[in-house]
């Protein structure tokens, strides 16, 4: 109990305090996710409410494609990505290996297959003729689209706290692009590990009970928004 005792009161000291490290890492975890997540959330849901609207023959295979995207481990991932932005690798000229930038490319990766998956399974749901009903009333294709997600909000709204949760505290792919270099690509997530192979459980246990703060905050705040869409 005692190992717990001084995670709380490192959190605390660090948070207070204004831990420049500390505050470092929560900045670039969030920064991260909320781009990475955002970049895959705007390219995934119109994508998806097409699969799972207009359902063209090669559907199944794309379906199928995506929910193995979901189960691909973090870290083959993050090879993947550490090949292509290696200096010997495809975009090796752009120069983006262990920087933030590449750390929001692979939560985007990541973020994607997910967000794609759950949202076409939700449209896939809705009547065959949603679609070729908007589109009859003088919606455009993207205006239809748009109608059809509006239908099943809810669940475009859990899939993307479901993919920014994952993103949150996502390891492979930040250590295999980011480096975790001090004050510049370190989270959260890669500085409890760093502690940990230390030998600081009570300093990877503070970060760890700052991510769970964090992710209540996310909870009371889509709780708060789907309160507000009720009303």
């Amino acid at each position: 109990m005692d190992f717990f005792a001084d995670g709380f009161r490192i959190a605390w000291a660090k948070l207070a305090g204004g831990d420049a490290d500390t505050w470092s890492a929560i900045e670039t975890s969030l920064l991260c996710t909320t781009l990475g997540v955002g970049i895959a959330f705007a390219l995934a849901v119109p994508y998806a409410a097409w699969l799972g609207q207009r359902r063209p023959r090669t559907a199944p295979t794309q379906v199928f494609l995506l929910r193995v995207g979901t189960f691909v481990p973090t870290v083959v991932v993050g090879l993947l990505l550490y090949g292509l932005l290696s200096r010997r690798g495809l975009l090796g000229s752009m120069d983006l290996l262990y920087t933030r930038t590449a750390i929001v490319a692979g939560q985007a990766l990541l973020a994607f297959p997910l967000i794609a998956t759950l949202v076409q399974a939700s449209t896939a749901s809705l009547d065959a003729r949603a679609y070729e009903t908007a589109r009859t009333l003088g919606a455009g294709p993207l205006r239809a689209l748009g109608a059809c997600v509006a239908e099943v909000r809810e669940a475009v709204v859990a899939a993307f706290l479901l993919a920014f949760a994952r993103g949150l505290s996502e390891l492979g792919v930040t250590l295999a692009v980011g480096g975790n270099l001090r004050q510049r690509t370190r989270t959260l997530s890669s500085t409890i590990t760093l502690e940990l192979s230390r030998g600081e459980f009570g300093a990877g246990l503070a970060c760890g009970i700052i991510l769970v703060l964090l992710a209540v905050a996310i909870a009371l705040l889509a709780s708060r928004l789907g309160k507000e869409r009720v009303r």
